[in-house]
């Protein structure tokens, strides 16, 4: 069997059971947690399992009450409504709403531990739901396509699970939850709800991150994990192209641009391909192209929308120069040209430190039978905000359904849902692992 050493750890190739050929370059973990960080905490572990999987059927029915009322970005009025009601009934939180406009947070604070955040997302997608089942989406062309219900959920039974052991007698608990809104897209002002929480302070105070992905492409069981920067930064651009419009027959009269546009298009394609190191990652993507009315008619302009994307700060700022650039070309044949370049969000950027510690409660869970380390690719999350101010981690969670592998953001999305308890779990035995090290920290 083939082994590896990852950060001086011990893993096994991948089984060829889960998944086969899909899974080739996914490992199996093998060391024993204890032994990892001299946490000692296996009977936590089995505890905090215990207790998630005894909240399944609650989990379940919060995911599928949340899956029923998606709402938009910056809409989340009733999804906050019933977060911060079920947070109540939990009991022992300080329960704030409202905060970034739709965002809930709730503080679990006991003992002089250093307090640590736990993120979900809380926003739905303009997507229709083709399933047919009793808690299909009641908010037609609204869906939970991208797991937030889920990641509700497993919040919520982490905060449960954290409440239950403040009140058996637990000290050193020092918890944040933030239901975030508007991860998927942003307000008027152009913030989204990340840097909208932050805003109104949901850091004050926060010494370190953790948050969960839900991808329903890997089956249950698989879990992508790696250090460093594991998602692309997200910007959008527009770039108007204008030369002067005239009659069809007639094209010498005009500056036409679409004739300007043709090695502007040129120059974009090439910018990843001749422009950035082949040993980058890398992308720049064209989504949307209009001008003209009618057959007839040369226009004036030319309208062309995109995105780009890229791991490194450096890279994005390459991008951005290379993307000035090729529109430039237009203006050296004639033409004016107007380009704007959004900068939506920051790569995601996995702490090593956190990592380590997160990735030891994911082997003391048992919640794991392949592991991935490695960039999760070049789709962009907001919670990338958060990571950019203070050492955090995010994780993706396998949870295919058994009838097979779904895509994010499609209107079949579907999970396994017994992913959630493994989630809950792991946000609180993560959080209360992260609090003790940054508190042997302070302390050292």
């Amino acid at each position: 069997m083939h082994r590896a050493r990852l950060h001086g750890r011990s893993w096994s190739a991948g089984r060829e059971g889960l998944g086969g050929e899909r899974y080739r370059g996914f490992v199996t973990v093998t060391t024993d947690y204890r032994e990892e960080t001299g946490y000692g905490g296996t009977e936590l572990s089995r505890q905090l399992r215990s207790m998630s999987t005894q909240l399944t059927p609650q989990l379940v029915s919060w995911r599928r009450h949340l899956h029923v009322i998606p709402e938009l970005a910056f809409q989340e009025a009733e999804t906050a409504a019933f977060v911060a009601k079920t947070l109540r009934e939990i009991g022992g939180y300080d329960v704030r709403e409202h905060v970034g406009g739709t965002g809930v947070v709730a503080d679990l604070r006991i003992g002089n531990s250093p307090r640590i955040l736990l993120r979900a997302d809380m926003d739905a997608l303009p997507v229709t739901e083709l399933r047919r089942v009793s808690w299909r989406s009641h908010n037609e062309g609204v869906m939970h396509a991208c797991g937030h219900d889920g990641h509700m959920s497993m919040l919520l039974g982490a905060a449960s699970i954290l409440a239950d052991l403040v009140h058996q007698g637990r000290k050193n608990v020092n918890v944040r939850l933030l239901f975030q809104p508007a991860e998927e897209a942003s307000g008027p002002n152009g913030e989204g709800g990340a840097r909208s929480t932050i805003d109104d302070g949901v850091l004050d105070g926060v010494e370190a991150a953790l948050a969960l992905h839900l991808e329903p492409g890997h089956d249950l069981g698989v879990i992508n994990f790696g250090s460093g920067y594991v998602m692309g930064s997200v910007d959008v651009f527009t770039g108007v192209i204008r030369g002067r419009g005239g009659h069809a027959a007639r094209p010498e009269e005009t500056v036409d641009p679409f004739w300007l546009l043709t090695p502007v298009l040129s120059a974009i394609q090439g910018i990843v391909s001749r422009r950035i190191s082949p040993l980058e990652s890398a992308l720049v993507s064209l989504c949307h192209l209009t001008g003209g009315d009618i057959s007839n008619v040369i226009p004036a302009e030319v309208v062309l929308e995109g995105t780009m994307r890229s791991f490194k700060p450096d890279i994005r700022a390459r991008l951005h120069d290379e993307l000035r650039a090729a529109f430039g070309i237009a203006q050296t044949l004639g033409g004016e040209v107007e380009l704007s370049i959004q900068e939506e969000s920051p790569p995601l950027y996995n702490d090593p430190d956190v990592y380590v510690n997160v990735m030891g409660a994911v082997r003391a869970l048992d919640i794991a039978e392949l592991t991935h380390e490695g960039p999760y690719g070049l789709i962009g999350e907001d919670f990338s905000e958060i990571a950019a101010r203070v050492p955090a981690a995010m994780v993706m969670l396998g949870c295919a359904p058994s009838s097979g592998p779904r895509s994010l953001h499609s209107p079949d999305f579907d999970i396994d849902e017994r992913v959630l308890e493994r989630g809950a779990a792991l946000l609180a035995l993560g959080s209360l692992a992260l609090g003790r090290v940054r508190r042997h920290q302070q302390s050292g």
